[in-house]
């Protein structure tokens, strides 16, 4: 029997997310996929902003994005006929360096975290299968069978099932359910080339009798996903069911040859009541599953991963009692309720079947739709959720923000980006943010009464006596303050973001958000809260 301290069930983004953190933190870790060979299909095809964002902690992420296409907007239609085009342009709405999301196959970006986990010198055990887990006081047993038929018995302080929709951790543990339904309608999916007279570089949702979402991939592909209201069939779809539809409902001439992948499948919309049940934990597909509206499933499970690993890792080095890990259920499951929530009502909206309600919708659409997309507080709240970067734990109880400070940001929120001026020249706050540690911000303020930098030095010192945990310290000084030894905010606009004229600091976890914040006058009370 061979003794781990982390065993991960699941070697797609998910469990390559988890493995990634945990390696960052040194913990000791396997992590293995019954699959005998990585899937050369694209599968889940976009990355959001705020995934991007955190993997770049772990690597230049930008080799990654460079493999991917952006689309530059999304047109929608009914009945063939184009009723808006929304161009897809965040830049400005946040500081950051990536505005918007990419579509990149999913193969690709497996590629990519298995490569950026072999520079810690490890990898996935493919072909090994999780057979049985029997968890107790002390740890978890799992019985491992490989591809040729050898059996292995590991025992693991803790487990991690990002083994998809039909999980075996999940389905091995006592108390956890999977609630929710499935979709009625079957569909069809096709990754294929295509000849249209209008640009390919747009996602195009086309509505009519039916539904055909056109998705641009690089190389001049699409990914082309059309529901089957009535009369399912059995088989692999053809290309020219897909071609006969699109005639329909699409606003533009097309012709479709050379696909890649075609295949055909249901969808469901499932939450687990709990994340964690004593030594095991879910995430990705094996905690939440849904509709694909919004893009939103594999950058939810990356993002589960990267707020348990770190946890983990506290427990395991003894900064933190086993309790500590009870607030990744209390953080991510309500972000995985407002997902099916959320995807449930757009996805239904767009694929009901009621002959009344189509023709109301189809009728009342092309009036609407444009009036939608000219609201700005409606498009900013699609862009929160589309890039995940409003997500925020507000409510968690390891989250705190000073008595009476009312910025931007405050505890739980993420920890926005921001343009400095450093030693090695313009560099963006979040690449100061590595995912071994904590990371505290001092910031000197802008006005008259900002801090020297004896004062900033001395609240380093406090801190890292009073703090158990591993801290780096960045010191950023307002524009007057240019030449110190630091970082400094020319225009002041990292203040602004958040929301410091005065000194301040901002204390911010290895998953990039904020656990506290607050102008330096309450330090003391920062002291206290880390205690």
């Amino acid at each position: 029997m061979s003794d781990i301290d982390v065993l991960i069930i699941g070697g797609g983004p998910t469990g390559l997310t988890a493995a990634l953190e945990l390696a960052a933190q040194k913990v000791p870790f396997r992590i293995i996929d019954k699959a005998t060979q990585r899937s050369s299909y694209s599968r889940a095809l976009v990355l959001q902003p705020r995934s991007q964002e955190l993997l770049n902690r772990h690597g230049d992420v930008r080799e990654l994005l460079d493999a991917g296409f952006q689309a530059v907007g999304t047109t929608t239609a009914v009945n063939g006929k184009k009723v808006v085009d929304v161009n897809v342009d965040f830049v400005g709405i946040t500081p950051t360096v990536f505005p918007a999301p990419r579509s990149i196959s999913q193969a690709d970006t497996e590629a990519w975290l298995d490569r950026i986990l072999a520079k810690h010198g490890a990898a996935v055990e493919m072909g090994v299968e999780a057979k049985s887990i029997e968890q107790d006081d002390e740890g978890v047993t799992v019985r491992l069978v490989s591809q040729s038929g050898a059996e292995e018995t590991v025992r693991a302080k803790y487990v991690v099932g990002a083994d998809g929709a039909h999980s075996c951790v999940r389905h091995s543990a006592k108390t956890m359910t999977f609630d929710g339904d499935a979709y009625p309608q079957e569909f069809v999916l096709a990754d294929t080339h295509i000849k249209t007279n209008l640009p390919v570089n747009r996602a195009y949702f086309c509505l009519g009798t039916g539904v055909c979402v056109v998705l641009p991939m690089k190389g001049g592909m699409v990914r082309l996903v059309v529901s089957r209201p009535n009369q399912p069939k059995t088989g692999v779809p053809q290309l020219e069911e897909f071609e006969s539809f699109m005639k329909r409902v699409f606003p533009g001439e097309v012709k479709l040859y050379n696909p890649t992948w075609l295949t055909r499948f249901n969808l469901h919309h499932r939450g687990v009541n709990k994340y964690r049940e004593g030594r095991l934990f879910v995430a990705g597909d094996a905690a939440h599953i849904h509709s694909p509206a919004g893009g939103q499933g594999m950058n939810t499970g990356i993002q589960d991963a990267i707020n348990l690993g770190w946890k983990l890792a506290a427990v395991l080095r003894g900064e933190k009692p086993d309790s500590f890990l009870d607030t990744y259920d209390d953080e991510r499951r309500p972000v995985g309720q407002h997902l099916l929530k959320t995807t449930d009502k757009l996805f239904s909206w767009i694929t009901w079947t009621n002959p009344i309600y189509l023709f109301l919708r189809n009728l009342i659409l092309p009036w609407t739709m444009p009036l939608m997309t000219r609201n700005p507080e409606k498009n900013l709240q699609a862009f929160k959720f589309m890039t995940e970067f409003g997500i925020r734990y507000s409510r968690s109880p390891i989250v705190g923000t000073a008595p009476g400070f009312r910025g931007p940001i405050l505890g739980g929120n993420r920890a926005v980006d921001g343009k400095l001026d450093g030693p090695e020249g313009e560099k963006y706050l979040q690449t100061l943010f590595t995912p071994e540690s904590h990371h505290l911000v001092l910031f000197s303020g802008v006005n008259t009464a900002a801090a020297s930098e004896g004062d900033l030095h001395r609240a380093e010192t406090r801190f890292l006596e009073a703090c158990r945990t591993q801290t780096k310290v960045h010191t950023i000084f307002g524009p007057s303050q240019a030449g110190k030894s630091g970082y400094v905010d020319i225009d002041g606009a990292v203040h602004k973001s958040y929301g410091f004229e005065g000194s301040g600091y901002a204390l911010v976890r290895p998953d990039g958000y904020v656990a506290h914040i607050g102008p330096l006058s309450a330090f003391d009370g920062l002291l206290e809260w880390i205690q």
